[in-house]
This record gives C-alpha cells, structure tokens and sequence, in this order.
C-alpha cells in the first residue's frame, strides 16, 4: 500500500486557483444557495465501534474495590454487539444517502463507486467489515488498510519524524491548559468516579471491601510520550477519562445494569461522567500543537479526497478514485478530535459537549450548485447512549443524533462552506506539520 507523504496543501490550493476548475468563483458564488444544490461526494471518518476495555482486568483491578465485569472478548477488540451496533448505522447511511440521490437503496451499483479505509487494529479493521456489509448487503466490498498491526501513518503521527523543538513547544502548551481545564466540575466529577470505584452510589458515601489504588492520588500532568504519543498526560484526568468511558462500553455492550459500574450509575450518571473524557480530549487531542502534528494528516487525505471530486483527477494525498460517491475512513475518537480542532468543529449532542462514543461519524459533503460552484457541509452524526443501549434500528423516526457544524473561519451560506475556503482553511490549519 502507498504510505507516501502527501503533497502540501498549498500546492494543491495553487493547482486549483490555476487549473480553471468550478472552484474558481468568487466568495459569494462558492457558497451557493441549496435549493437545486447536488450531493457529489461524502467523505466519511468514522469511529470504530464498541470494543471492550483496552486495559487488561488485572490492571483495572487495581483501582477498585469491587472485580470489573469481564467482557466476551479480548482487552480492545470491537464486541459482537459493537459490530451490530455499527451494522445499524452502515444501513442508515444507505438509506439517507440514497434519499439525498447520492446511491441507490437497493443493489450493489454503487459497490465500484464506494471505498473504506481502515486503521489496521482489529476493532477498526472488524468495524470496517460491519459498514461494508450492512452498506451493501449480500455484495462484495473491499476494506482496504494497511498489513493488520502495521502503524499507518494516516491515522497515528510518525513520532521519530517530530522534531525536539515542536515537541517541546506542545509540551509547555499543554501544561499551560492543564490548570485551566481543571476548573469547574471537573474535581467534583473525579470525586464521583472514585465513589463508584470504591463501589459506592456516586451520592454516597459508604465503607469498601478493601481499598484500591486511588484514583484522585497526585496530579494531572503533562508527561513526555512513548509510541504514537509525544506529549502525553498522567494523573487523575486521563484515568478518570479512560474509567468514564470503560463505563459507557459496558452500558452500550448491553451489560445487566448491576454490573454496569457495579450497579450505582444510570445513563444520566454516565453522561455526566462522559464530561470527563471530554476534558481529556481537550486537553491531549485539541491542543492546537498537539492537534497539528497528530490529525494533520488525516486532515489532508480527507481534503485531498474531496478534491478529486472536484477536479476529476486522482489526487496522490488520497484515498479512492475520482468518481467515488462514499469514501470512508475508519479509526478512532482520537482522529475525530484531533481534526475537529483543526478545523475549529464543535458540536452538542445527546446532552454532551464534542463527545466521540462508539461509532461516532464526521462527515463531510461535496455538494455542486447548478452554476457548478462547489462547497463542503460538514456533520456529526453518533448513537445516543439510549440507541446504543437498546440496540435500537436507526430510522427517520428514531435517527442517530447529527448536528451540521462549520469550520471556524469559514463563510457559511445554507450551512455549507465554499470550497475554496475551505481548501484554504485546511492549508492552513495542515501546514508545515513535521510528523508526515
């Protein structure tokens, strides 16, 4: 597979402010109104689905007063319920498109025309599976990646490529946030995790059975990085995150609610607990140094993706061929977030501040005007915590929660964004980022 570094998204501006493409119209034409507006292309970067906990039992053990529920299947593989839990999404996503008149409803015609790129672990490369199957069912859809285990570039940063000086700016970045993210509920809601930990109501005090490791012991800090990570955090933020979020795959891996935290949270708890882990993705993924060198590439085969749709041409930053209708990229909540910053998205869903559960899409369309002028709208879509529970069918009377958002600095007419600017505002939210 071509693991070849992108060309710099200037280049690619320049190429379409020469070439004479659709794109170059003026600011008032690139936003053109919607009505007789056409849906050319959607690139789409998922969230793989629900997993089990990627830390092993023994580990997690250590910070409560009560044995963690075992799932069915290994630490950080996607579950059964998580693979049809995305089956549910594929096959709402063909149905929405083909009401847009992007695909067809039925058939495999549009097989050719769709593409799907995963991450190589095994709930990204699973995940992908369940899409393909449930987009096209009964039809043969490639999920194309790299060998499984071999790190990809598109959706983790090459660390060795990322220099001292970058490093240490995002290091002192982020220890700058740290302090400032810190305030308001976010004590109070550490303070209730680590009630649950000791297997108490989150409202309640009560004696455990021994006690733990604790969870609220030291400080959040920033912390040089190892692996795909180099800046990271260490503390009582990132451990509650990680703990919120084990909390939402036993609630949406569908778990006898008195396993679920041990019996002393409902969804409301667990939403609120979910804040959490939004102040850890804040902190770790949208820092604007850290955001840069970790999504910037990803940001640039989406961009360059679109791009072919525009020019017709294959693009080398890219992923299918000119002509796709539905191009999909399935990875993390990490990329998700970390190209949202770039992009200054930001979105309230099922009660919760940019949240990325299990799932989670951002999507973004290329939509053409009758004067052929281009533009991208740009959507989050993700099942509810009661949708994930309930492994409810997503349909137009119960769909998945979508918000339309706008990039920051972007000119918005009937919720899109020219194309041009937003060719622009990707070149400049991607460029010069050292971990390609």
């Amino acid at each position: 597979m071509n693991r070849t570094t992108p060309p710099s998204l200037a280049l690619l501006l320049c190429l379409f402010v020469s070439v004479g493409v659709s794109a170059q119209v003026s600011d008032t034409q690139a936003t053109p109104s919607a009505k007789g507006d056409k849906l050319e292309l959607v690139v789409v970067l998922s969230r793989h689905g629900v997993r089990s906990p990627t830390w092993t039992l023994d580990r997690l053990n250590t910070y409560s007063a009560l044995p963690w529920p075992a799932f069915s299947v290994d630490p950080g593989i996607l579950t059964p319920r998580g693979y049809e839990l995305l089956k549910r999404f594929g096959a709402y996503d063909r149905a929405a498109y083909a009401s847009q008149g992007l695909l067809t409803a039925q058939g495999c015609a549009d097989v050719a025309s769709t593409y799907i790129w995963a991450d190589t672990d095994q709930r990204t490369l699973a995940s992908g599976h369940a899409l393909a199957e449930s987009l096209y069912p009964s039809c043969a859809l490639q999920v194309h990646s790299l060998a499984e285990g071999e790190n990809d570039p598109i959706f983790h940063p090459v660390v060795e490529n990322v220099a001292p000086a970058v490093a240490d700016a995002a290091y002192t970045e982020l220890s700058k946030r740290i302090t400032d993210l810190q305030a308001g509920n976010t004590n109070d809601l550490l303070a209730q995790m680590q009630r649950i930990l000791l297997g108490c109501h989150p409202d309640a005090d009560c004696k455990p059975t021994h006690t733990p490791e604790m969870m609220l012991d030291g400080k959040t800090a920033a912390a040089r990085g190892t692996g795909d990570k180099f800046v990271t955090l260490k503390g009582p933020i990132p451990t509650g995150s990680s703990f919120a979020e084990d909390l939402l795959l036993e609630y949406g891996d569908g778990m006898p609610m008195a396993s679920v935290g041990w019996g002393n949270v409902d969804e409301a708890e667990i939403g609120r607990l979910l804040a959490l882990h939004s102040v850890y993705f804040s902190l770790i993924h949208q820092t604007p140094a850290l955001a840069k060198v970790e999504a910037s590439n990803m940001l640039e085969y989406i961009t360059s993706t679109l791009a072919q749709g525009v020019t017709g041409k294959p693009m080398d930053a890219a992923k299918g061929k000119p002509g796709d209708k539905l191009v999909i990229f399935v990875g993390h909540d990490t990329n998700i977030a970390g190209v949202a910053s770039l992009l200054g998205l930001h979105w309230h869903l099922d009660g919760r501040d940019d949240d990325t559960p299990p799932g989670t899409e951002l999507s973004f369309e290329l939509w053409q005007s009758p004067n052929g002028a281009y533009s991208v709208r740009t959507r989050v879509a993700m099942q509810t915590l009661h949708q994930l529970r309930e492994l409810s069918p997503l349909t137009p009377a119960d769909p998945p929660a979508t918000q339309t958002v706008a990039p920051a600095g972007c000119t918005v007419k009937d919720s899109s964004c020219g194309w041009t600017d937003f060719l622009s505002l990707s070149k400049q939210a991607t460029g010069g980022d050292p971990a390609h």
